[in-house]
């Protein structure tokens, strides 16, 4: 749903260029702009179907494996409580941004179709109260493990160019 707007947003840009209406510098905004979203989409629909697949076998201890690939991802000092606030913190966006935007359901698709995959014998109708009942209320884990590999990938990212510039001061994360 997300790519989905990014993509009629540059669409919208190409017809303007194609109309002559842009200036020079709409030009290179536009094709960084393109090429930002060649390089970069937000969630594919391969990393959605992994996930699914990994919640499908995981389970319940699907949740326990977010907690872990999060506090894997932090600081040494990194304490046990400040991961509770920021699993609290990215639950909240996700019911805010990601819900809002249809996230959820998308999501809620690749589980349906990767169950079926991988249990043939099971009824749509099964499959689909499978899906939304028992797995649904891993899809905010699910959701979560999205958000913290794209921000592994920015900082990953920062880290790179960092050392290209070879500077020594701090490294700036851009707002997602």
């Amino acid at each position: 749903m997300i790519k989905e707007k990014r993509f009629i947003e540059l669409k919208k840009l190409i017809d303007y260029h194609t109309a002559n209406q842009l200036n020079s510098k709409q030009e290179n905004d536009l094709y960084k702009d393109i090429s930002n979203y060649l390089k970069d989409p937000l969630v594919d629909d391969f990393k959605l179907e992994v996930i699914a697949v990994k919640v499908i076998q995981l389970g319940a201890n699907y949740e326990s494996f977010v907690s872990a690939l999060l506090f894997k991802s932090m600081p040494e000092d990194f304490t046990r409580k400040e991961l509770q606030i920021l699993e609290g913190e990215l639950y909240h966006y996700i019911e805010k941004d990601l819900y809002g935007r249809g996230m959820d359901k998308l999501f809620t698709t690749k589980l349906i179709e990767q169950t079926l995959k991988l249990v043939p014998n099971t009824t749509e109708a099964l499959t689909k109260k499978k899906a939304i009942g028992n797995w649904g209320w891993l899809i905010p884990h699910a959701l979560m493990q999205v958000i913290i590999e794209a921000i592994l990938k920015k900082i990953q990212t920062a880290l790179l160019e960092d050392k290209k510039i070879n500077r020594k001061g701090r490294i700036r994360i851009k707002k997602m």
